[in-house]
């Protein structure tokens, strides 16, 4: 073999090499950080079993909506925020069966966003990569995430430099930046429909299948946000909860009860809360669950003295 055909064998494989790399990063941006896939798994999987009561699962929109800890504060639920941003169904559906393995908790809430995302599955690579290639490019590592590769991925790079640091406490993502959004109103009403995708309905009903073979109330909800919410979004999300006899919250039109002020909660012109507007949030749902009489308040039980101080550290965070 002519030494210039090794150099150029050595540089392909140090291309392919790079690349490779690179693609773990891109492909994988939020399993890097803590309110990603790959951390949330390993961080829930850092609680004693069974202990708790409530998840909420979802993409971005849910990751930055509901805060465990605020809800712990008043009430003394104990939750868990498994949402990660850029998230599809799919996803949710095999990460919720993961945590139900070592979970136990009464109520899910599932965030409405990822209804109406819809990819088409990759499987060129899916034949092409074994375990130890798995084991050395984390692009391969999660078999949910690198096959499913789509451009939010790489605007979750622009957004996670946006936010500054990436702080969480039981999943929530804590970013108090302020970024008004300067539209009107954004639900106007309307009769049609926003068809939800064969993709996502099929996770929809898994997770709904998923839910009633272990007992737990599944409770729909929708995160204020005008770049991404329609009356017709509404109208297909109520419907499939009507269909399926399912609780809905839509934050989106319950601005009477959960008033957002548009100038103060949102981080980025209206597409997510921020820590101000996910207090407003978490408020109500730690008051609908109290109304529901299902959980439990375990701020004075010693089992459960972990949360307390984690609260002490929430409040010095946050400025309470």
């Amino acid at each position: 073999m002519k030494i210039n055909n090794k150099a150029k064998i050595v540089l392909f494989l140090s291309g392919l090499f790079i690349l490779l790399y690179g693609l773990s990063y891109v492909i994988l941006p939020n399993n890097t950080m803590d309110s990603g896939l790959y951390k949330k798994t390993n961080s829930i999987a850092s609680e004693p079993e069974n202990t708790i009561d409530y998840l909420v699962i979802g993409d971005s929109e849910a990751v930055s909506s509901i805060s465990p800890m605020e809800i712990w504060k008043d009430y003394g639920y104990t939750g868990y925020n498994i949402g990660v941003p850029g998230q599809r169904l799919q996803d949710t559906y095999y990460l919720l069966e993961k945590v139900l393995k070592k979970q136990s908790p009464k109520i899910i809430f599932l965030e409405t966003n990822a209804f109406y995302r819809d990819f088409k599955y990759l499987n060129a690579l899916d034949n092409m990569v074994d375990e130890n290639m798995k084991n050395l490019f984390p692009v391969y590592k999660f078999h949910s995430n690198w096959k499913y590769f789509h451009l939010n991925m790489l605007r979750n790079l622009k957004d996670k430099a946006a936010d500054g640091p990436i702080v969480t406490y039981k999943g929530f993502k804590y970013v108090p930046v302020i970024n008004p959004y300067k539209g009107g109103p954004y639900v106007k009403e309307s009769e049609s429909i926003y068809p939800i995708g064969d993709q996502p309905s099929q996770y929809i009903n898994n997770i709904i299948q998923l839910c009633k073979d272990q007992n737990i109330q599944l409770i729909l909800y929708s995160t204020p946000t005008p770049k991404n919410w329609t009356a017709s979004k509404h109208n297909s999300a109520t419907a499939l909860a009507n269909e399926n006899q399912l609780k809905f919250i839509d934050f989106n039109i319950m601005q009477d009860e959960v008033p957002f002020d548009w100038q103060k909660d949102t981080r980025d012109e209206g597409d997510h809360p921020n820590y101000f507007g996910s207090v407003k949030i978490s408020n109500y749902i730690g008051a609908f669950l109290a109304k529901e009489g299902t959980l439990t308040d375990y701020r004075k039980d010693k089992k459960y003295e972990s949360w307390n101080q984690d609260l002490i550290a929430y409040k010095k965070l946050t400025k309470q």
